[in-house]
């Protein structure tokens, strides 16, 4: 058992559940059942599928050891740049005829802060503790560990965590007080577009985000906690003038909205008339009396004029008569 370590982790858990069913191509990588193509399939288990909800964006794993007539026995690697864990998955009692009868051998390699958040957010999501075996006597016997030993293991990472995460909301409260601090100062400087009351605001706002961030990890909620303090960074941001982003995009198109907000030059709007003092020469003037009188104008009018020429009539022929 290797729980807080500079390089590795080494963990036991329980399984609880075979499914969900997956797929391996041809590479022997582990795909979606949806996968059109699959060489053989398996039972990935509740840990294993929630170990790679958890884990982030990643390679396809790779099952080093493909299960064979026992679907739920086998052994995938799952990486990214930072971190790579390592999963094998076996019976430890009952010859393996129920879920329950399965554990998961977990080597996780790694910087210890990935490895202890991957862990505090693997518990998170299971909702259970998944160190506490179904069958004690033959958990013992299976990982050579006692129940302290497992305990001390997983809750040392999910400690060592929450820690971090705690150190990380403390940051954002000492930034909150320093930047309160500073009002004053910044009033005197007389920024543009940053307002007091509007920053004091920002700030309560920030406090408020920071006291929510803490209640989510008090939760075991990691994403919670990650959205809360995501406000309060901008929260913090609108409120210091030294920035530069006092308002938001959506703040200055709502603005544009108002006709208060929008400054017209009033000699533009002025109706200006462009006179020619003599027309060119080459311009044909419209008599008055055509340009102005065109209520008696009909359409004969219209075509006067167009073809002087005669245009001869189309003969009747009759083509009813027969011969």
């Amino acid at each position: 058992m290797v729980g807080v370590n500079a390089t590795h982790s080494h963990l036991w858990c329980q399984v609880k559940r075979g499914k969900p069913e997956m797929k391996i191509d041809s590479d022997n990588r582990l795909r979606h059942m949806n996968w059109p193509e699959g060489v053989s399939t398996l039972f990935l288990g509740d840990l294993a599928d929630a170990l790679l909800r958890c884990f982030g964006a990643h390679e396809p794993p790779i099952l080093t050891q493909p299960p064979g007539f026992d679907q739920q026995k086998w052994t995938m690697v799952v990486k990214d740049s930072t971190m790579r864990v390592e999963v094998k998955s076996r019976s430890y009692w009952g010859f393996g005829l129920f879920d329950s009868c399965f554990l998961n051998e977990l080597i996780i390699d790694g910087p210890l802060e990935r490895r202890a958040r991957f862990i505090f957010d693997l518990v998170a999501s299971l909702g259970r503790n998944p160190w506490e075996p179904s069958f004690g006597i033959m958990w013992r016997k299976a990982t050579k560990a006692s129940g302290n030993e497992h305990r001390e293991a997983w809750g040392g990472l999910v400690k060592y965590a929450r820690e971090q995460m705690n150190e990380e909301a403390h940051k954002y409260v000492q930034r909150l007080e320093e930047l309160e601090g500073k009002f004053d100062e910044f009033a005197e400087e007389g920024f543009n577009n940053w307002n007091l009351s509007a920053a004091k605001d920002s700030v309560e706002e920030a406090r408020k985000q920071i006291e929510m961030a803490r209640n989510a990890l008090h939760d075991n909620n990691a994403a919670a906690f990650e959205r809360a303090l995501a406000r309060a960074e901008a929260a913090l941001i609108e409120a210091d003038p030294t920035t530069e982003v006092t308002r938001t995009p959506f703040q200055e198109a709502d603005d544009l909205l108002l006709e208060s907000a929008l400054e017209i030059d009033e000699e533009m709007l002025e109706e200006q008339i462009l006179v020619h003092e003599e027309l060119p020469e080459d311009v044909e003037r419209i008599p008055v009396e055509v340009g102005t009188a065109t209520a008696d104008v009909t359409a004969d009018d219209l075509l006067d004029g167009l073809d002087d020429e005669p245009v001869d009539e189309i003969p009747f022929v009759d083509l009813t008569e027969s011969e």
